[in-house]
């Protein structure tokens, strides 16, 4: 039976520097590079992009501070 490769689309090693070399071998959870001996475990946390720090103003304090200025 042929083992299957999955690669990863649009990654750059970064040991090598080259593009679309990165492969996942689903065995044991861990990318590497198929042009050199680059070998990492598979990132496990999960980063949420959408989720941006929101700065909170208290429109009260807003209002007071822009009146003592006038």
């Amino acid at each position: 039976m042929k083992k299957f490769v999955q690669f990863i689309a649009g990654a750059i090693c970064p040991n090598c520097k080259s593009n679309d070399t990165i492969a996942l071998n689903p065995e044991d959870d861990q990318i590497y590079c198929i042009k050199c001996d680059f070998v990492e475990d598979r990132p496990t946390e999960k980063v949420d992009k959408k989720a941006k720090k929101i700065n909170v103003v208290n429109i009260q304090d807003f209002k007071k501070n822009t009146n003592k200025n006038r």
